[in-house]
């Protein structure tokens, strides 16, 4: 796994984060200013993916969330265009995997440093991620998302925490693989926050598990569990 090696290598981690923080700024505008009609979680969970994602993050707003020319756009006809743009069904299932991993990923690394910090063991430090970016998950994203779309509270906490369960279960897997096999592999220890191993492999962990939940999320949205993109 040696080809991996530049995951900590402090100048790709600075130029990686610094080019999804610049995007990152810029979706937020856009989600807000232009494109609009994006759905408000969405509209959280997009800037967090590009943040972490950089370059292949934007890519994946820019070919699945913005349609062409939108800016351009105004009221209804704007409104009409974003949903027949993001209604294809893998446009659908990659807005559920972003609602996902934007809440969820954002608990689980925010839990992974403060784990490493104070030195928790592989298993504490998974179980601890795992709590953390479940109930931000859950409450922040799911929950609220639902509220928002005019479903009562309890329905809100029930099927929010249900589509919670099964996403998150498919996202520790893929990032706990990254954390358990592939950076002690590579790098050689856990690395801590202040190292740029620590930010390089966080963000392959996310994608893997990204990757590892896709297929979930497609069958939560085919079956109704989670409306996906909008």
């Amino acid at each position: 796994m040696s080809h991996l090696a530049f995951l900590a290598n402090p100048a790709f981690v600075i130029v990686w984060y610094g080019f999804g923080l610049l995007a990152a700024v810029w979706v937020t505008y856009d989600v807000l200013r232009v494109n609009t009609h994006v759905m408000p979680a969405l509209k959280a969970g997009w800037p967090i993916i590009v943040t972490f994602f950089s370059i292949i993050g934007l890519g994946l707003y820019l070919a699945s969330c913005r349609p062409p020319g939108i800016a351009s756009l105004r009221g209804e006809e704007a409104d009409e265009i974003h949903h027949a743009y993001v209604s294809v069904t893998w446009k659908r299932v990659t807005g559920s995997v972003i609602h996902c991993v934007g809440g969820d990923g954002l608990g689980v690394v925010t839990a992974m440093v403060v784990a490493r910090l104070a030195g928790f063991s592989f298993w504490h430090e998974f179980w601890f991620e795992y709590a953390v970016g479940f109930v931000f998950g859950w409450f922040v994203f799911q929950y609220l998302s639902m509220r928002k779309m005019g479903h009562p509270p309890l329905e809100s906490l029930w099927k929010g925490g249900r589509a919670e369960f099964f996403s998150m279960l498919t996202v520790m897997l893929g990032m706990g693989l990254v954390m358990r096999f592939v950076t002690p592999t590579v790098v050689g220890h856990r690395p801590l926050p202040d190292e740029a191993a620590f930010w390089g492999f966080a963000s392959l962990g996310l994608f893997v598990g990204a990757i590892v939940t896709y297929p979930m999320n497609w069958w939560m949205v085919a079956v109704g569990w989670k409306h996906g993109m909008g």
